[in-house]
């Protein structure tokens, strides 16, 4: 990935403190890549991490629900380093969802997932727009799940909402192509380990999906590292609107 660190590139990485999010900080960092590393928590401990490694990282914090927060996300980033090349919609609403029959789901808790899961990511992608637009170039990944392929029952919200991002990335890579921006989809599946999963730590289930797998071993965060380093660098320039499953071989497309 030397193209990070001979054009200095800049990505923004929502959901960056923990889990998912922080491995794919701390892998752009040692890309090369400036990294803006977005959370609604505090980032200063994964910043300093990237900084005391040798790579170049700035905090944002980022209520991503919130326009005027996603919008001052993108003009720190952009005032600070002078472009936006880059953007990770990593960020999500998950570890809080309680296995719920779809019946019995009630509007707010529809509505919340939807506002982060689906309207976050919009509102991210439309604060960095302008950027890349003028830039003539850039690169967004959006992330769904492998709840989605699976039709995982008494999730209904969440994988309405990760069927949603599939969607609007594939419209948004029309809307946006003529600009030279790509728009792609990463589709992880169950990593046990991940903050974002902490309510899900169940044995008989990880065991499940292990067997399902034709990579018979847990998931790390790690595993998802190459994939959106792929989408995020040159090599995958001629890729857009595509939804790349990181499974284990656990479902094909």
């Amino acid at each position: 990935m030397e193209h990070g660190r001979e054009n200095d590139e800049v990505v923004i990485v929502t959901g960056g403190a923990k889990g998912i999010g922080l491995a794919y900080c701390l892998a752009l960092g040692r890309a090369g890549y400036r990294v803006a590393v977005a959370d609604i928590a505090d980032p200063a401990q994964v910043v300093a991490r990237i900084n005391d490694a040798g790579g170049k990282a700035m905090p944002v914090q980022v209520d991503i629900t919130d326009p005027g927060s996603t919008d001052r996300m993108a003009e720190s980033v952009a005032a600070e380093w002078g472009r936006i090349d880059g953007l990770v919609n990593n960020a999500g609403y998950f570890s809080a969802i309680e296995k719920t029959s779809f019946d019995q789901l009630t509007v707010d808790e529809w509505n919340l997932v939807f506002d982060v899961n689906v309207r976050g990511t919009w509102l991210c992608c439309r604060s960095v727009f302008p950027y890349m637009r003028e830039r003539g170039y850039g690169k967004i990944i959006n992330t769904s799940s492998m709840t989605v392929p699976t039709a995982v029952p008494y999730f209904l919200h969440y994988v309405a909402s990760k069927s949603a991002i599939v969607g609007l990335t594939r419209a948004l890579a029309r809307e946006v192509g003529p600009h030279g921006i790509a728009v792609n989809t990463i589709s992880p599946c169950y990593v046990p380990h991940d903050p974002a999963y902490a309510s899900r730590q169940d044995a008989e289930m990880g065991e499940t999906i292990i067997r399902e797998r034709c990579f018979q071993r847990e998931m790390t965060e790690d595993d998802l590292v190459g994939t959106m380093l792929y989408l995020i660098g040159h090599g995958s320039d001629f890729v857009t609107g595509q939804n790349l499953y990181v499974n284990g071989g656990r479902a094909f497309t």
